[in-house]
């Protein structure tokens, strides 16, 4: 092989490589903070004891509830007062409120203090997780009405508790649905005009008919479904409301 076959074979190799970093690059899922937390929930062993999602625990004898509390249903809130009591007991394994009232039946199952173990970054996307899961936050009266919009029209299926957290789809270009608010939302929604092509068409105008959208959006198994003739004016509105709110807007 001649020293030029060997500078053109290293050139194409640069190439290449070059190609698949970019195609990684564009391809890798930009997530949300609860996203983020998601996986860490999951990654650190929390779901073993608090349930998948968040939904429920395992039984723990000794405790008040004999189970573990998941972050649904209210019993959560018995615990939790405040966002400082909720990094207390992801750092210290019990808020200190807690910890200096009288001791009450003891649990078998204890949580464990995660201090040493997690990265200032993880606890505030673990915080976010839980905020978005246990809906523990004060909607602004503006967007409370599109948060019932949402969950009526089965929205939060897809994009995840409160549309902070997508779900998997095959297919797709980041082999996901993002939640409402990452780099992934806002490269697809751009506008708060384009919420609402995507909320009454299934898609915005801006990539119904672009050859390289269209190809990804006809290989993902699940497709955003088009709300033109369920939803009136006003639940657009207070859809977008609510959007706008959770995203923190364009």
């Amino acid at each position: 092989m001649t020293r030029r076959h060997r500078v053109v074979l290293a050139a194409a190799a640069l190439v290449a490589a070059a190609g698949a970093a970019a195609w990684h690059w564009v391809t890798r899922p930009g997530p949300t903070a609860a996203e983020r937390g998601h996986a860490a929930y999951r990654r650190l062993g929390c779901e073993g004891c608090h349930g998948p999602g968040g939904t429920g625990g395992v039984a723990n004898p000794g405790s008040r509830e004999r189970n573990v509390p998941g972050f649904t249903g209210g019993t959560a809130m018995m615990y939790v007062e405040s966002e400082d009591d909720l990094r207390q007991w992801i750092l210290d394994g019990r808020p200190k409120r807690l910890a200096e009232s009288p001791a009450g039946p003891e649990a078998l199952l204890k949580m464990p203090a995660y201090r040493d173990r997690i990265s200032a970054a993880e606890l505030d996307d673990l915080v976010a997780w839980y905020r978005a899961v246990a809906e523990y936050e004060d909607v602004p009266p503006d967007a409370v009405a599109g948060r019932e919009v949402a969950r009526r029209a089965g929205c939060f299926g897809c994009h995840g508790p409160g549309g902070r957290v997508g779900v998997p789809n095959p297919g797709a270009l980041k082999g996901y649905i993002p939640g409402w608010g990452g780099d992934d939302f806002f490269d697809l929604v751009r506008s708060e005009a384009e919420l609402r092509e995507w909320t009454l068409d299934g898609v915005a105008a801006r990539l119904a008919h672009h050859p390289i959208a269209a190809r990804f959006r006809e290989r993902q198994l699940i497709q955003m479904p088009a709300y033109r003739d369920v939803l009136t004016p006003a639940d657009v509105d207070a859809l977008v409301a609510y959007v706008r709110w959770v995203s923190g807007g364009w």
